[in-house]
This record gives structure tokens, sequence and C-alpha cells, in this order.
């Protein structure tokens, strides 16, 4: 099958596929709303940015095969062909779309150009298009249960490491089990609160310790991270091979609860979309995401904490899958009001909040680098800057990565982490909290 025809095939199957996406092809009314609302097109407003234009790509094809004005008047309705010429130039399209979604919280008719570019990006999946980083990413994971491409034995010292630093401390054992069959909980974060950003993880296993709750939970050493670059790449059955992978975990070690941790698309794609779309048939447990799981504890008032030891000005960035996706966002709020002495909100926030400009993958991404610090990631830092906060938390792996590099790359002097970063540092265990210099003020 020729390139054209698989590009024909994809986008004319859209005609019996969901009603949703066959109304984003014919309701977009060019008023231009969501370039407004668009973090990169506020970066940079050139017109390859511009939300609409991209979409057209697939739209106006759309058009020329689905609709009977497209095929008699062409042009003249916005309808045109396939050139296989300009399909390379698809990538560079399609992968400058952070998917914040946020033209649809913004656009009259509700039109969400983050599924037209999944849809772009799954052609270029078809095609052999998709870029070698992302690629590689879903190849690791996939062989490994990790985008990290830790080893088993790699996963175990990191928790050696992490029980070492809990007990310099608190003076105490705190233990983060592991492959308990039979515990109550799973605890599934992204890989890199386990082996670069650790104090989300270690946050949890101080609660369960407080809750007295040390065995009744536990981490997989196969399955520890929840990230799904499927998502990504528009690849389903990359998708949902991740997620099976995660939900079969959980099976076999009889968990009742797969509580996941603080990485929005994963908790996105196993709560929203796997679970109401019934992939796997009904489950045997259910799925909770850890910063409702601890502001509800927060409100029972079963945690103590000591806001000294948080004493900078802290703000929040919301992940974008956290709030739009999937309506997270007093949780955190609540969470780091408990636990910080200063906290400061951007704004807007919550589901208007702007993307931190690495959404959709883009934050793994080298080759996009200065596309993210100087263009994507405008608006972000920005907002940032305007609330004076000296630390950002952010509940998500990637946008961790993004602000991180943007705090480098613009030298405004912040620290970045988790929200369960600063529980871990203020939680009281057995009437105080972490010894720990560097977190002082």
């Amino acid at each position: 099958m020729s390139q054209k025809e698989t590009v024909v095939k994809s986008i004319t199957a859209l005609d019996n596929g969901p009603k949703v996406l066959k109304l984003y092809m014919e309701m977009c009314a060019k008023c231009g709303t969501c370039a407004t609302q668009c973090p990169v097109y506020y970066g940079d407003e050139s017109r390859k940015y511009n939300p609409p234009d991209r979409s057209d790509l697939i739209r106006r094809i759309f058009k020329k095969y689905c609709t009977i004005s497209g095929k008699f008047l062409g042009p003249l309705v916005g309808a045109g062909d396939v050139d296989e010429a300009e399909l390379q130039g698809w990538v560079d399209r399609f992968y400058s779309c952070t998917g914040c979604r946020r033209c649809a919280t913004y656009c009259p008719f509700g039109i969400d150009n983050s599924v037209i570019t999944r849809k772009g990006r799954a052609i270029l999946d078809q095609l052999g298009l998709t870029p070698a980083t992302m690629k590689k990413v879903i190849e690791v994971s996939l062989k490994t249960g990790n985008t990290d491409g830790a080893s088993v034995e790699a996963f175990k010292a990191a928790i050696s490491f992490l029980e070492e630093e809990m007990k310099d401390e608190h003076g105490i054992d705190i233990k983060i089990p592991v492959d308990v069959e039979g515990a109550e909980y799973l605890y599934v974060p992204p890989s890199g609160d386990v082996l670069v950003n650790p104090e989300a993880t270690t946050g949890i296993a101080k609660i369960f310790h407080v809750l007295g709750m040390g065995d009744k939970w536990t981490m997989s050493s196969l399955y520890f991270d929840g990230a799904n670059y499927g998502l990504f790449t528009g690849n389903d059955a990359d998708m949902k091979k991740e997620n099976q992978n995660c939900v079969e975990i959980t099976k076999k070690l009889k968990a009742k609860y797969l509580l996941m941790g603080e990485c929005g698309h994963a908790y996105r794609v196993m709560k929203m979309m796997m679970e109401p779309g019934k992939w796997w048939g009904d489950l045997p447990f259910s799925i909770i995401n850890c910063m409702e799981w601890t502001a509800d504890l927060i409100h029972r008032n079963k945690l103590q904490f000591d806001k000294s030891k948080n004493t900078r000005a802290v703000t929040y960035h919301d992940p974008c899958n956290f709030a739009r996706s999937c309506g997270i966002v007093e949780e955190p709020r609540a969470i780091l009001k408990a636990t910080c002495m200063d906290y400061r909100d951007m704004y807007p926030c919550g589901a208007e909040n702007w993307c931190c400009g690495g959404g959709a993958g883009l934050s793994a991404m080298d080759s996009l680098h200065d596309f993210r610090m100087k263009v994507s990631g405008t608006k972000k830092v920005e907002q940032i800057r305007e609330t004076g906060a000296k630390y950002v938390a952010a509940a998500c792996a990637n946008c961790k990565r993004q602000i991180i590099q943007l705090n480098e790359y613009h030298k405004t002097g912040w620290d970045v982490g988790g929200v369960h970063d600063m529980l871990s540092r203020s939680i009281w265990i057995d009437g105080k909290a972490a010894n720990r210099k560097e977190y002082e003020a």
C-alpha cells in the first residue's frame, strides 16, 4: 500500500468512527479563539503553529473523500488531496502540538485539536515516521516494563537506597514492600519517581507507615512505571499493551486498589480510557490516584505536618492530563497547603492552566529542546515568575523535566519537584518531621 493509500484509508475511516471526531472535521469556524489560548502559538504566531491550520492537514483530506461538497468543489470548500511530498513536514507540525487540550476549553464548539493531533501522529506511526526518540521510549518500556529501561536489580537497589534515606531522616525503618502478593494497594508511579525524583515515593511510603499500613501495600519490580507513550504516538496497540501489563500485574499480586502515582497521562489512560472502555473486561480492583487518596486522609485529619520544613514560596503547576482530563485540581492544592507555609497559585490555573510546553511527550524529545525553551514554554515561565515562588510542584514526570530545563535555560532559580515531595519533608513521624538540613529554607 502506498503512503497516499495509507493516509486516505486512515482518514476516511473517520466517517464511520467516533461521532465527535467526525464533527471536528466539519465544525471549525476558523474564528481563531483556540490560537489565542494555545501555548505554542503564544510563543510564536507562525501559521504552522496555528491549531486549526495544523488540524486542516487532516480535515482537508476528510472533506475531499467523505463530503459531497468536497468531492465536487474541492479547494473552494477547503478540500484537498494527499501530497506525499508534504508528509515529512507533518512530523514537525503534529509534534509541535503539546496535546494540552486548552483549545477545547475555549473553543465555542468544543473542538479538541489534540484529538486530531493524535490522529495525525497515528498516521505518521503507520508510515514509520514517528520520531526516533518516541519509538525508542516505547520499545524500551515494552521490553523492560519502564521507560528508563531499568532492570529489576536496579529497581530493587533504588528501593534499598530510599529506605536508607528515610532511616537517616527519621531514625527508624520505613519499608517500601516489593512484589508482595495479597497487599491491598499496588503503587504504580512514573519510573522517574523512583529513579530520578524519588521523594514522591518516599512520601507515599511514609503515609503508609504513619497509618500503620506498612504491610498493606507494595510495588512491583516488573512494572513500576505507569507512563504510557502509546497515548502520545497514536499507536493504540502499544498503548493497550503497556496498559495491560499494569493491569495484569495488579491482578497477579491480588491487590484491591491500584494506587496510581503522580503521572497524569498514566492515570488518564487507566481511569478515563481503559476502565470505562472495559478494554480488559470488569476489573477485580479499584483505580485511585495518590493525590486524591492523600487529600482525603488530610481532610479526615489522619496526618500531621511541620510546615516549618517548607518555608519557601511554593506554587503548583497543573499537569494538563490531571486538571483538564481527569478533574484533579483541588487535591494537590490541599496537600501543598497542609504541608507548606507559603502556597501561591498561578493565574490562570486548574482546568484553565497553561501547559508547561512539554506535553504529549515533547519533554522527552531533546531534538525539540530549543522549541520547548523558546516557544512552547514561554507562557509557563512567565506564569511561574509572576508568583514569585521558589519551588514549583508538578505532579508529572514530563512536566518536571520540562520545568527543570526551563529553569536551567532561563536561569530562574526555582527548585522543581513533586507534590508528595513536600509531604515527605514535613510529615510527622513519631512527633517530628524529617531531619534534612537541605530541606530548610
